[in-house]
């Protein structure tokens, strides 16, 4: 694994480092702006926006409802306290989505460069 990762050039680290951090900024902004103000109704609709985004991981969000039990922890308040609607896209958006965006330049490079694709002699 270490080999795979180090064939992969400075370049592609760098911009999976940019785009990890614009997918950090936005993901908890929206995450924190849900958090501290009251919810409308429909307030679950914001994680559609990164539904396109994070594929394929954004699929455990929009098939939640089939896949996880319908848990609250009444002890947060709402709507931090809702696992499918809350907690659940928190994870994926918050976490994974971001460090999606960082390996996937790095992984890109690191099979260009197995494949000799884009080497020079």
């Amino acid at each position: 694994m270490r080999e795979f990762f180090n064939r992969a050039s400075n370049t592609s680290y760098q911009v999976g480092l940019v785009l990890c951090l614009i997918h950090l900024i936005i993901a908890w902004w929206v995450i924190i702006k849900l958090s501290r103000s009251e919810p409308d109704a429909q307030w679950q609709l914001v994680w559609i926006f990164f539904l396109p985004f994070d594929l394929p991981f954004s699929l455990l969000v929009f098939f939640s409802g089939s896949i996880f039990p319908d848990w609250s922890f009444k002890l947060l308040p709402y709507p931090m306290g809702e696992f499918r609607s809350f907690i659940l896209p928190t994870f994926v958006h918050g976490i994974i989505g971001p460090l999606w965006y960082f390996f996937l330049p790095v992984c890109f490079s690191s099979l260009r460069a197995y494949r000799g694709i884009g080497v020079g002699p």
